[in-house]
């Protein structure tokens, strides 16, 4: 009979049952994301928050994307 309850007690141990309830932290608002990536130099990352993509022709040719913000 006591190896029931000892493993009653075991099992109320490890699911983790007790008087304290860890504090809910709430995360911080992100800013909206636009959805549009930006890559130079082979690494890509988001558009910042508040910018957008223009597209240039530099004198050589190329079409490239360039990060406008105001």
């Amino acid at each position: 009979m006591t190896k029931w309850i000892l493993a009653g007690a075991l099992a109320i141990a490890v699911s983790g049952a007790s008087a304290e309830e860890p504090k809910k932290v709430k995360p911080a608002p992100k800013a909206a994301a636009s959805g549009q990536m930006i890559c130079k130099n082979g690494a890509c990352r988001p558009v910042a928050p508040g910018c957008h993509l223009e597209q240039q022709v530099p004198l050589g040719g190329w079409t490239q994307n360039v990060e406008v913000c105001k």
